[in-house]
C-alpha cells in the first residue's frame, strides 16, 4: 500500500531526473540581458576613465605651474633674481628680465655662473612630476603659461588660471 509520503519521494525522485540544468532558452535570455548591461555601462567607464586621466593630467600641470611660481617669487624677491636650491646649490635658477618683463629661466650654480643644463629640471624635481615640461613663460615675477607632456601622452596647457588638457605638446 503507497502511503502518502511514498508518492510525494516517488514524483519528487522522477523530478530530479527530468530536471538536470537550465534550458538553453533560460541561458539565452541570461546572455543577452547581460550583453544589453555591458553595452549600456562600457561607454560609461571609458568616459570616466579619459575624465580620470585628464583630471591626473591637470592636478600634475598645476604642481608645475606650483612649482614654477615659488620658484619665480623667490628669484623675483633676491636682490640677484636667483632662486637658491638647498638641495643642490649647484643647481640654482636665475630669472633673468628683458626690457618688457618677460623672463627666462637659466641654470645657475652658487656664484651666479651660468652652468650647462636646463632649469626646468629643478622645476620638475621640486613639483615631483613624470612627465616633461615643454616651456614656462614668465612675465613680472609671475608665471604666466605652462606647457606640459604627462607620461600618457596628454598635453596640458596653463594660460592664465585655467588648464586646458590635449593632445601631447611640442
Amino acid at each position: 500500500m503507497k502511503t502518502p509520503m511514498n508518492v510525494f519521494n516517488t514524483a519528487m525522485k522522477k523530478k530530479k531526473k527530468n530536471r538536470k540544468g537550465f534550458s538553453l532558452v533560460e541561458l539565452i535570455v541570461v546572455l543577452v540581458i547581460m550583453a544589453i548591461l555591458v553595452a549600456a555601462l562600457v561607454p560609461s567607464l571609458v568616459g570616466y576613465i579619459r575624465q580620470a586621466r585628464q583630471s591626473t593630467a591637470k592636478d600634475e600641470c598645476a604642481a608645475v605651474v606650483s612649482a614654477a611660481q615659488t620658484i619665480v617669487s623667490s628669484a623675483y624677491a633676491d636682490p640677484n633674481s636667483i632662486y637658491h636650491n638647498n638641495s643642490d646649490t649647484t643647481k640654482n635658477v636665475k630669472v633673468t628680465y628683458d626690457g618688457s618683463g618677460n623672463g627666462t629661466l637659466a641654470l645657475v650654480d652658487a656664484t651666479g655662473a651660468t652652468v650647462t643644463g636646463d632649469a626646468k629640471d629643478v622645476v620638475k624635481t621640486l613639483s615631483e612630476v613624470d612627465g616633461t615640461i615643454v616651456s614656462i613663460t614668465v612675465e613680472n615675477g609671475v608665471v604666466k603659461e605652462v606647457k606640459y607632456n604627462t607620461q600618457n601622452s596628454q598635453g596640458v596647457t596653463y594660460s592664465g588660471k585655467s588648464y586646458k588638457v590635449g593632445a601631447a605638446l611640442s
